[in-house]
């Protein structure tokens, strides 16, 4: 029997040139039929290079009926999608969205490999259900620099989903480095979403600690908000050097962006 059009490419998506490799993945990505989902998501998880890898992940996302369940069952199969490989599969998965996959991705948000818990945390930003975005709030406060800074911006992606939890989490909180990390997640997420945190910005900028008044003012001055430049001007104006400092800086920032 001949080789099938769909047979040559699935040969040429396994060729030693990345190359050669790309050209096959766009070819799949645009002909391709459901019979070569399986086909799709084994390539993705175990293709080495990243141009290749996201040609791949446009072609397993466009037919996400037929990938979506092998993907999950990638998720979960260690032999096909350790490190390298699961990150790939929860990308995915971040850009297909289905709510239904939060269950899945729940348990990874704790893994022991950076870039699997990192990603983990996208894959919830960019769904922002309720449980979702609740996993994210739950790990704030997480000290490792790199694991903090992608916890930042999966909030960041989760966007006005996630500001009440944080309001909350700023406001109540008893560890400081939870509040301080609330405080710097309303910063990334910014105006208008992080202006139903106004309130909770202004407390923690007059009552926290210093630590916390930082990203606190920083994100209140990011608020388009008539209060805002009233409550700027005072602590300019106030006996707390560090904050009139501050406060001054962020006046004149704020009246290069008007």
């Amino acid at each position: 029997m001949s080789e099938t059009p769909f047979d040559q490419a699935l040969q040429a998506a396994r060729h030693d040139d990345p190359s050669v490799r790309q050209r096959a993945a766009l070819w799949l990505g645009t002909h391709a039929d459901e019979s070569v989902a399986a086909d799709l998501v084994r390539l993705l998880v175990t293709e080495p290079d990243f141009y290749v890898r996201e040609t791949l992940t446009w072609a397993v996302v466009t037919r996400q009926a037929e990938t979506y369940p092998l993907l999950v069952e990638a998720l979960h199969d260690d032999a096909l999608a350790e490190g390298p490989g699961r990150v790939q599969v929860l990308h995915a998965l971040s850009k297909i969205r289905e709510p239904a996959s939060v269950a899945e991705i729940l348990p990874l948000t704790d893994d022991a490999d950076d870039a699997v818990a990192a990603k983990a945390w996208w894959a919830l930003g960019r769904i922002h259900t309720p449980g979702a975005v609740a996993a994210l709030v739950d790990h704030l406060g997480v000290e490792q620099d790199f694991r903090r800074r992608e916890l930042t911006r999966a909030l960041e992606q989760a966007g006005e989903a996630a500001v009440e939890g944080l309001a909350t989490r700023l406001r109540e909180d008893p560890d400081l480095s939870v509040r301080r990390h609330a405080a710097e997640a309303l910063l990334a997420i910014g105006d208008p979403a992080a202006r139903e945190a106004a309130t909770d910005l202004l407390h923690a900028v007059e009552r926290d600690d210093k630590e916390v008044v930082l990203p606190a003012i920083e994100a209140l001055a990011e608020l388009d908000l008539p209060e805002v430049d009233g409550v700027l001007t005072r602590l300019r104006d106030g006996d707390d050097a560090w904050l009139s400092i501050t406060a001054g800086w962020l006046i004149t920032d704020r009246a290069d962006r008007a």
